[in-house]
């Protein structure tokens, strides 16, 4: 082995070969020069190039021959020639050679013009007693470009942070936060400048599950990513921040490598408030359809039973039995207001609700007891929620006995008809807010066909019943037509009959005595409560019989609204004296005070319950009118009273055809057919007693 050192030279370097190979003349290292894929060149002082390997064509585009001689800078840039000549001067004072000439990286020139990357080492050396600089250039534009390229990619990935809708958080794998974009920062209600270098356990947020408690960092998808090696992706999960404010996120981590053994996990974190806002909504209603959907299944049930139910008992039972046993409803009863106590007592119940009911006490004033839903329902006639009961002060002091029965919301709706309640029905639920307001609209419906159901099955009976209640009643108010007629005209009014007409109003026949008949038909036309009005005759003495068709107003209509009949009516000197035939069955209470409503001046002088008179009951003469239409007892009825089959005739057919609005052989056609109906039922009665 041989050394052979360069005396003259700075670097302080030697080389070593093997002389039985390796020949030690120049030949072999200019071999050497001239095949190096780095190109290498030599000047002298004066920056004059004194050599130029082979390399120097396929770096620079220049011939080396023709380099030699040439200034260098032939392929230096200008603003790079004082760099070079500082380092050349540097050099030859320096004992060894300055690292920072050692594999610089700079620019050169190529021949076209171009500038070219390259990496420069720098030696400077004596030859001959002049001093020398080499240079050992490299290629260095593949780096360069990759390295451009690196700096695009980071640049992309740079601005791919800050514009991603998506929340981006790097931590290494200790849990150290080390990047976080500002989507992330904007979810996380934190500046990412704040918790970078901060561990993951940081206090700018919390993360919850979906009840809301803490989540265990085991159970985190940072953790589980870190540990496992694998992607983690779409867990939904709450983060809390720092004022408070919890929003549905959906997170995902997946494992980085930075290729020398050390690792980072990326958690990618999406705000999913509006989308689970929206699956709320969703699935409210489609609670609400069910609950809507389960909630008309029984209404059904209860409008079949409804027809055929025959007692209001029956219907009171089926009503309450069918809403206690559907969900979520617990139980139901329904009530009647007490005339003597205005409480208002159960008449029927459904559910384990019998204890509950003797616990508590409703009226339907609202002192004592009449604040709770039950008691505003009679009063307001519209139904009414009680949304909690552990909040609802109405429900003070029987709040204990509300929960051993389950109960934690309630809804009463007033059963009514055409202005008449007949009662109030409380429904109870097992949870609180079950009734929203289309519930509530369900059941108010449900309340009106109930109330339907009691007016039809109540006017049956009153049909068919053996005893009725009869009711004399004085109204003074001039509001009253028959009161306001006697005192106007100072005459005196007595009620002759009534029919029902095809739009169910009702056509009054009455005698005035004392007053001039064209005086009597201009006070009707005038009355506000009147809508048609005509004298049909005059008799001997001066009374007129005056037919008149009075509004849904009147006290003969509220009284026919509550299943009554009047019997007999007459006024003088502005007073009004009734006789009203009522079911058994019904309210008094609920008929006074319907007409205390509509008259300020009621006196109730006399009540009683008697036994229907033969000329009432209906079963106890034969069914003459039982194969007569509406329009042919009509027809006949208004011709009966308008003195159609007096002698001499006190109405013509067309006179009572038109009181009807009907044409006259319409209305003699449905006379003629009504007697002949009465007269064959007469006839075919005789025959079979006989």
């Amino acid at each position: 082995m041989t050394r052979t050192e360069g005396e003259n030279a700075r670097s302080g370097g030697e080389c070593a070969y093997d002389p039985s190979v390796v020949a030690g003349d120049e030949s072999f290292f200019r071999t050497l020069v001239e095949s190096a894929s780095d190109a290498i060149v030599t000047v002298d002082e004066t920056g004059g190039i004194v050599f130029a390997n082979p390399a120097m064509e396929e770096t620079f585009g220049y011939d080396p021959e023709t380099l030699i001689g040439r200034s260098v800078t032939a392929f230096v840039p200008e603003d790079q020639r004082p760099r070079i000549r500082a380092a050349f001067e540097a050099l030859q004072s320096a004992p060894a050679p300055p690292s920072e000439w050692d594999g610089i990286e700079t620019v050169g020139r190529h021949r076209e013009g171009r500038l070219v990357p390259i990496e420069l080492s720098l030696r400077a050396h004596r030859d001959d007693g002049a001093w020398l600089l080499t240079a050992i250039v490299r290629d260095v534009s593949d780096r360069h470009a990759e390295r451009i390229e690196r700096r695009r990619e980071r640049d992309l990935t740079e601005q791919l942070l800050r514009t991603v809708p998506t929340g981006l958080v790097v931590l290494s794998d200790e849990g150290v936060i080390e990047r976080m974009n500002d989507r992330a920062g904007e979810i996380l209600g934190t500046d990412p400048a704040d918790v970078i270098g901060d561990s993951r356990e940081t206090d700018a947020w919390r993360l919850l599950d979906a009840d809301g408690e803490p989540i265990p960092p085991d159970e985190r998808v940072f953790q589980i990513a870190r540990d496992s090696g694998r992607p983690v992706t779409e867990v939904e999960q709450r983060v809390e921040r720092t004022d408070g404010e919890r929003v549905w996120v959906q997170v995902s981590a997946a494992p980085l490598s930075d290729g020398d053994g050390g690792g980072r996990v990326v958690v990618v974190v999406e705000d999913i408030s509006y989308q689970k806002a929206r699956e709320r909504r969703l699935r409210e209603q489609n609670e609400q359809l069910e609950r809507l959907d389960r909630i008309n299944a029984v209404i059904r049930g209860i409008d079949q039973a409804l027809v055929q139910a025959t007692t209001r008992r029956e219907i009171d039972e089926a009503v309450c039995e069918a809403l206690a046993a559907a969900d979520p409803y617990r139980s139901a009863w329904i009530g009647d207001v007490n005339a003597s106590s205005d409480e208002v007592s159960p008449r029927a119940h459904g559910g384990d609700v019998a204890d509950y009911l003797d616990a508590i006490t409703v009226t339907r004033s609202a002192e004592p007891n009449g604040t709770g839903p039950a008691g505003r329902a009679i009063r307001s006639r519209s139904v009414q929620v009680t949304h909690d009961v552990d909040t609802d002060p109405s429900f003070e002091g029987v709040r204990a006995a509300a929960a051993d029965h389950g109960i934690r919301s309630a809804a009463s709706v007033p059963l009514g008809y055409d202005g008449t309640i007949y009662g109030v029905l409380t429904v109870y639920a097992d949870e609180p807010g079950a009734f929203d307001d289309t519930e509530q609209d369900v059941l108010a419906e449900l309340g009106a066909t109930i109330g339907h159901a009691i007016n039809a099955v109540t006017t049956r009976q009153a049909l068919v019943a053996e005893r009725v209640t009869e009711l004399r009643l004085a109204i003074g108010d001039e509001r009253h037509f028959f009161a306001a007629l006697s005192a106007a005209l100072d005459c005196e009014v007595a009620f002759d009959g009534a029919t029902v007409q095809a739009d169910e109003s009702l056509r009054y026949y009455l005698t005035v005595a004392g007053a001039d008949p064209d005086d009597v038909l201009g006070f009707a036309d005038e009355f506000a409560g009147v809508e048609s009005a005509r004298v049909v005759s005059v008799g001997p003495d001066g009374e007129s019989l005056l037919e008149a068709t009075l509004d849904a107003e009147s006290a003969f209509g509220v009284i026919a609204d509550h299943g009554g009949a009047v019997r007999s009516a007459s006024a003088a000197e502005g007073e009004c004296e009734v006789v009203a035939e009522l079911p058994v069955a019904a309210d008094v209470r609920t008929v006074v005070e319907a007409l205390d409503e509509a008259f300020a001046d009621i006196e109730v002088r006399a009540q009683r319950d008697r036994p229907r008179s033969g000329t009432d009951s209906v079963s106890s003469s034969p069914s003459l009118d039982a194969d007569l239409t509406d329009r042919q007892q009509t027809a006949i009825e208004t011709a009966y009273y308008a003195g159609f089959f007096e002698w001499p005739r006190e109405s013509t057919g067309e006179e009572v055809a038109e009181s009807l609005g009907v044409s006259a052989p319409t209305f003699h056609k449905h006379l003629r057919v009504a007697e002949r109906k009465l007269l064959a039922a007469r006839f075919d009665d005789e025959s079979t007693a006989e």
